[in-house]
């Protein structure tokens, strides 16, 4: 039986490979483990995209939403 996570993390991004490594890796060294994690992608140009691919690979609680367009905001 799956299990809600006790906490979910959203975080934005847009056009950010030169940090979003470290991100993600800041919310998996936390010492508390109940947790989820969700990118939401805002239509990224550069390799986003493809590292947050990768990170969803390798770590099943990590999830992605990428936008068709960017909201601007």
């Amino acid at each position: 039986m799956k299990t809600t996570p006790l906490v979910s993390i959203i975080i934005p991004t847009y056009n950010s490979e030169s940090f979003i490594d470290r991100t993600i890796e800041s919310v998996i060294n936390q010492t508390f483990k109940d947790w989820e994690l969700i990118i939401v992608d805002d239509f990224s140009r550069d390799n986003t995209r493809k590292i947050l691919e990768n990170w969803t690979k390798k770590d099943k609680k990590i999830r992605t939403l990428f936008l068709d367009t960017n909201s601007g905001g």
